[in-house]
């Protein structure tokens, strides 16, 4: 049950993340991509406030509370990294480029965590891979966005090396007796760090709209929600399992960005999707 609950996680955290990023692209073309995470991350922290104050009002351990802080730490350089490559390249080359976490990911799980997977198991998660990459390559031109283009894949990649190894860390979180309260803070520290980078840079968030801020809104729920999904899993599941489910997200980004956004979606990058939509439904049949 355990591992059918962790799947089923994952997938909502996949469908979650890969909207967001959508949203995330969407909204980045004309407002500020630090402020556009600060704010909309601090917005979606609400709702995991109430609930970790009704059904886990308890402090936690000195320890517990500095894992959160660091946590928190990371995640901020992580979504940072990640929504300036965003701002900088196509949606579905950023996050194709950042699912690539799962691979440090899933040997961190079997190196540290001493997880183990069954052959079948760890087929599946290969074709995940499989799917990921070729989702993610792409030839770009000759034109003057090649260098934006390149940032934003290496930023991309940074945050996958920080997010990936954040990952234990959120593992110890969840599996802790304050798994709700540890999740906030965690939350809390990374906005926490985020606003003096914000505020040094004196940088203002173009939204003065109700329509816009409604969609700042509903890109925070969304992402907070798909990380909460995600962390969720990672407590009553093996990370090598949950997160090549979770980080196949760019399936559901390079879709939305073709259909609304109008970025082309290469004979390669359809493969890709099917491998990891395949990869997805053959481990959830077998776990």
């Amino acid at each position: 049950m355990s591992a059918t609950a962790a799947i089923l996680l994952g997938l909502v955290a996949m469908l979650g993340f890969g909207m967001a990023d959508f949203m995330a692209k969407a909204m980045l073309t004309r407002t500020n991509a630090i402020l556009t995470a600060l704010v909309s991350q601090s917005i979606g922290s609400l709702l995991y406030l109430g609930a970790a104050l009704a059904y886990d009002p308890t402090i936690p351990s000195a320890a517990l509370v500095g894992l959160a802080l660091f946590s928190g730490l990371l995640s901020a350089a992580v979504l940072c990294a990640y929504y300036v490559a965003l701002s900088l390249g196509k949606a579905s080359l950023v996050a194709s480029s950042f699912s690539c976490l799962t691979v440090i990911a899933v040997v961190l799980s079997l190196l540290v965590l001493r997880e183990s997977l069954t052959t079948l198991q760890l087929s599946s998660i290969i074709l995940v891979f499989i799917g990921i990459v070729l989702v993610a390559f792409e030839r770009n031109g000759n034109d003057g966005t090649d260098s934006s283009r390149k940032l934003s894949v290496v930023l991309a990649l940074a945050a996958a090396a920080l997010g990936g190894g954040n990952l234990l860390l959120q593992k110890w979180i969840a599996e802790s007796g304050h798994y709700l309260m540890g999740f906030f803070l965690s939350r809390i520290s990374m906005t926490a760090l985020m606003a003096p980078l914000a505020l040094r840079r004196q940088e203002t968030l173009s939204v003065r709209t109700s329509r816009g801020w409604l969609k700042l809104s509903l890109l925070g729920l969304t992402d907070v929600s798909a990380f909460f999904a995600w962390y969720l899993g990672l407590r009553v599941g093996q990370v090598s399992i949950v997160t090549p489910i979770a980080t196949s997200s760019p399936a559901v980004t390079v879709l939305l960005a073709h259909l609304f956004l109008k970025e082309r979606v290469r004979p390669h990058q359809r493969v890709g999707i099917f491998a990891i939509i395949f990869g997805i439904v053959f481990l959830s049949a077998i776990s």
